[in-house]
């Protein structure tokens, strides 16, 4: 192998050590190694709107009643009800929800301590919405909801059951039960608006609740534990190669090194005893030869002064021969590109 290609094995070592080292450091920096907390905050904000619309009657001139009035059961026609449902997230999520509006008919205790019956009714089919890479999401639904339709179901149970001193209740309910996930945090929530009158009254006022209050909620969830482990094992896996990369750009290193020495006292060598040298396209036969093994080039020049014959050079990939045959004797001088291979 040629100087050139160890150099680009050098660096190609190097880069990998400086590779594995900045990502180790950046999964250390960004906190990857450590057990952490993934909190992903939201805020509601949600309003119930109505207005009560009256029958045709000599007393009010208004159509409808606005809203946090003392109403006449009698005048009652229908109500319009305004639900406002919007949701601010701290992180862009995506995920679903979906949201439906239906109405609870109640009949109580007088002390409303006691809950005679109660039954529900759809006024909307359930909605599912798709959200992807948003902030926030707004719900907005109006709904016209048949007041007497339901004091009347209320008033027929009463008085086929005999209960007669019973009150009752018109509850009047938009729910919402999103599943999203933002900041790797996945959590469902569940809100739940209410707006709810008095039935089988003769005067009734009207009570708005949101069972989900605005203020900021947090959902906190640790990273996944298999997760963490992976990130140490990746963690430790590139430490393993940086050091691999070490030891490999060590022993490259070395090896250029000999075979640079290795180059540099061959071509000394030649260019030296040019005239004494002798190329050969093969290594000689040596079986009938009493081989001699010297150690150092001199020692083969020394021995060349005394016979006076040629020196046969033959080169390989890995080892250079100088080989000095005079009878039956055959000195042999072997180079080695590397000093710690063996012959």
């Amino acid at each position: 192998m040629s100087t050139k290609k160890y150099t680009c094995i050098q660096i190609l070592c190097i880069f990998g050590m400086l590779l594995f080292a900045f990502i180790d450091l950046y999964l250390y920096k960004n906190g990857y190694f450590e057990e952490k907390k993934l909190t992903l905050m939201y805020q509601e904000n949600n309003n119930i709107d109505y207005k009560v619309y009256l029958k045709k009657n000599d007393f009010f001139e208004s159509k409808y009643l606005e809203k946090d009035k003392t109403y006449i059961t009698s005048l009652i026609d229908y109500i319009n009800v305004d639900f406002d449902y919007n949701i601010k997230f701290d992180h862009l999520i995506k995920g679903n929800y979906k949201y439906r509006i239906y109405v609870t008919v109640e009949s109580n205790k007088s002390n409303g301590e006691a809950n005679y019956w109660t039954k529900d009714y759809n006024l909307t089919d359930e909605k599912s919405v798709n959200v992807d890479h948003v902030g926030e999401y707004t719900i907005h639904e109006t709904i016209k909801i048949d007041y007497n339709k339901y004091n009347n179901i209320l008033n027929s149970f009463k008085k086929t059951l005999g209960l007669g001193s019973a009150s009752g209740l018109l509850k009047i309910y938009m729910v919402v039960d999103s599943d999203i996930v933002g900041n790797e945090v996945q959590t469902p929530i569940n809100s739940k608006l209410l707006l709810q009158f008095p039935l089988s009254e003769l005067t009734i006022e009207a009570t708005a609740e949101v069972e989900t209050p605005n203020n900021t909620k947090s959902v906190t969830k640790s990273i996944d534990t298999e997760k963490l482990q992976l990130m140490k094992t990746i963690g430790i896996i590139y430490i393993f190669a940086i050091v691999v990369c070490l030891l490999l750009l060590i022993y490259i290193t070395k090896v250029k090194r000999d075979v640079n020495k290795y180059e540099n006292d061959l071509k000394k060598i030649l260019s030296t005893y040019d005239s004494i040298i002798v190329n050969v396209k093969r290594l000689p036969d040596l079986k009938k030869y009493e081989v001699i093994d010297v150690q150092t080039f001199e020692e083969l020049l020394d021995a060349h002064s005394e016979v006076r014959m040629p020196i046969n050079f033959y080169k390989d990939v890995r080892r250079s021969y100088f080989i000095l045959l005079n009878e039956n004797t055959a000195w042999k001088y072997t180079m080695k590109k590397r000093r710690t291979e063996r012959m």
